[in-house]
């Protein structure tokens, strides 16, 4: 394994209730998102992280009382290794009980190919091996743009298909509770994702964020970096800026 076994635990918190943030630790790793339904203790996961700290996650959800193998649904944004390749460990893990996994277009069918070349941007210049991980199609029920998603009695997410990052990028959307986890499409300070991958584009990303930019966003919780309870302040930042790049570039 080229890289380290990853974090002992990775410490978990509440954002709202029910909804609890795992930061990301370390290289190529991303912030993971899970929604406790209190009335049957089943657990659903948002991006499955690198897979080296999933142990982490792990021990992070043992401590605060919820139990791994209650994982019943994965959402994943988008289809690189930093939010896909936990998905591997988790899968064996829970071979006898398999959560479904759940992600839009172009994601849903490069997991399901199990087409290694598009999980891993050619200019990172990393593999599957050096992670420990062997990459295997897996079985993934395909969203739509658009679609509601109900995950428990206080959460219904909308699917917002937000490319430009990647191919397969989406966001995912809950109205009532103002919620939005966005991958990689917009971060806090004013970041946004990178369009220099395969299948990047910056005037893609521009609307893609200027799409989340007209929604009500209270709870801005993205694939890096930390999370925003003023996310309708962050995401117009970051759109101001990536606009000014608009002007720079063309």
């Amino acid at each position: 394994m080229f890289f380290s076994s990853g974090p002992s635990i990775k410490n978990g918190k509440e954002v709202i209730k029910g909804l609890y943030y795992f930061p990301e630790v370390g290289m190529l790793d991303c912030n993971q998102y899970i929604i406790h339904e209190r009335t049957s203790d089943e657990l659903i996961l948002f991006d499955a992280g690198n897979g080296i700290t999933m142990n982490g996650l792990i021990k992070g959800l043992d401590k605060i009382g919820l139990d791994y193998t209650n994982i019943t649904n994965i959402f994943i944004t988008h289809e690189h290794v930093d939010h896909v390749l936990g998905l591997y460990p988790l899968m064996k893990l829970l071979k006898d009980y398999p959560p479904k996994i759940h992600a839009l277009g172009e994601t849903a069918r490069i997991l399901q190919s199990g087409d290694e070349s598009r999980i891993f941007p050619e200019n990172l210049g990393i593999n599957a091996s050096m992670f420990g991980i062997e990459i295997i199609p897996l079985k993934v029920n395909e969203l739509v743009d658009g679609q509601k998603i109900k995950l428990s009695n206080e959460y219904t997410f909308r699917v917002l298909y937000t490319p430009g990052h990647s191919l397969g990028s989406a966001c995912y959307y809950e109205p009532l509770k103002k919620i939005l986890i966005p991958g990689d499409l917009v971060f806090i300070g004013g970041s946004f994702g990178r369009y220099d991958f395969p299948g990047g584009s910056l005037p893609v990303l521009i609307e893609s964020i200027k799409k989340v930019n007209d929604l009500d966003v209270k709870y801005l919780l993205p694939g890096h970096m930390g999370i925003s309870t003023n996310g309708n302040r962050e995401i117009q930042h970051s759109y101001a800026v990536i606009q000014s790049l608009r002007s720079y570039f063309f």
